[in-house]
């Protein structure tokens, strides 16, 4: 059953810290510039966060399983606040870069141990509404904080991160205030190894502790000899291209229109207010009329699409249309994707989603790194080989699918004619 006043409290929660960070999202290159980063440092900021949202992680999931949710996540809260406010006061790159290593750090400890904290507040039968408001709270904070990150940047590019760290530091507050500790009424254990682990409160108390079961950790360099293999490339590459399109789109429409973090601001609304729309209302019917493997294709290549009209436009309207189209073709590939791969595992659901996760995660530890490298030598170089990439894998994808229909028909109509042999 839901708990609707803890559930409203993380609705909150998870909504203001999404919104501190699509208020920074405009602003990070400009403030970067400030200190005569070229592109390749500016979008190496973007790599250092996510590279220690990668590695930490999954320390602060094993710490919140033993010391519990609430202190976790108030110190997330707290340590990301500071990284943004430093960032938001610094002038000079080994700063800027400690700072976004800070924030890293301490939101990997955040998001995580918020939706954990949901999980331990449901049963399995309201489980997915409440990770589904939890999504929602998070998509419309990042909808509405680029636009007022781009309006705050008039008075400094430091304002915004100053504005996100405040919202960091409320956020914490009534984390801290308002929510109960959701271990608390679940005794735990600590097993031989040390790993902390939750009785339930009707179970047997025994005095001797059960031998603990090895982790079954996945493992990503094993998923090349996967049949999910194309699907776990496609995570990689949906993250590498939205990611290397964040990192260089300030440089891209400064250099090209002369525009600055305001415009880019009021561009990512528009763009985040269609795709939320599009995920809310079309998408499931997209998907059980046409399937989800034609939807994933289809959106491989319109997001293909949105990236080569981003080279053609002439004007704001033009560029914010391809960034629509781009954005719906992106944002409709993650949970078809997602969807596919948990169908299809045969290794159980939680190893496939985690062996995503971690192609997810270097396509935006690498998407970065690559639009900065490319930028240099031409401008539209980082968006022509995003689409020629997205484009390829939806056409493999397509043929892939071909053939194995193909194939299956040939197998049923030799099946047809040897049984109807006499």
């Amino acid at each position: 059953m839901l708990d609707r006043r803890v559930l409203a409290i993380l609705f909150l929660t998870l909504f203001l810290l999404m919104l501190g960070v699509g208020i920074i999202i405009p602003n990070i290159v400009y403030q970067a510039e400030a200190s005569r980063a070229t592109v390749p440092q500016a979008t190496f900021l973007f790599t250092l966060y996510s590279l220690m949202q990668f590695l930490f992680a999954p320390l602060w999931g094993h710490l919140s399983d033993r010391l519990g949710r609430k202190p976790i996540l108030v110190a997330g809260l707290l340590g990301n606040a500071a990284g943004l406010a430093l960032f938001g006061i610094s002038s000079r790159l080994p700063l800027l870069y400690a700072a976004r290593a800070l924030s890293g750090l301490m939101s990997s400890a955040a998001l995580p141990t918020a939706m954990a904290y949901v999980a331990d507040v449901t049963d399995e039968s309201s489980r997915g509404r409440g990770m589904g408001l939890m999504g929602a709270a998070m998509g419309l904070g990042f909808i509405f904080g680029p636009g007022i990150g781009g309006s705050l940047s008039r008075f400094g590019h430091g304002v915004p991160f100053l504005a996100a760290a405040a919202l960091n530091l409320l956020t914490c507050g009534l984390t801290a205030l308002l929510l109960r500790e959701s271990l608390g009424t679940q005794p735990r254990r600590t097993t031989d190894d040390g790993a902390s682990a939750i009785r339930p409160a009707d179970a047997p108390v025994s005095s001797e502790v059960p031998a603990p079961e090895p982790p079954v950790l996945p493992r990503p360099w094993k998923s090349l000899a996967s049949p999910l293999l194309p699907f776990y490339l496609v995570a990689f590459f949906v993250t590498f291209s939205m990611a290397s399109l964040e990192s260089i789109f300030p440089w891209f429409i400064q250099d090209r229109f002369g525009f600055g973090a305001r415009d880019m601001g009021l561009m990512f609304l528009f763009m985040g207010t269609v795709v939320f729309l599009v995920q809310g209302f079309l998408l499931g019917r997209w998907i059980a009329a046409a399937g989800e493997e034609n939807v994933l294709v289809s959106g491989l290549l319109i997001n293909a699409l949105g990236f080569l009209l981003v080279i053609a436009a002439a004007g704001r309207v033009s560029l914010t249309a391809a960034l629509v189209i781009g954005g719906v073709g992106n944002q409709i590939m993650r949970p078809t994707n997602a969807s596919l791969i948990t169908k299809r595992t045969r290794r159980g659901q939680g190893a496939a989603i985690g062996i995503m996760d971690s192609f997810d995660s270097a396509g935006r530890i690498l998407g970065p790194l690559a639009a900065g490298a490319l930028y240099g030598p031409s401008h539209n170089a980082p968006y022509v080989a995003s689409a020629a990439v997205i484009g390829a894998v939806g056409v493999v994808l397509w043929v892939r699918k071909t053939l194995r229909r193909r194939a299956a028909g040939g197998e049923t109509a030799t099946g047809v004619t040897s049984s109807g042999a006499p």
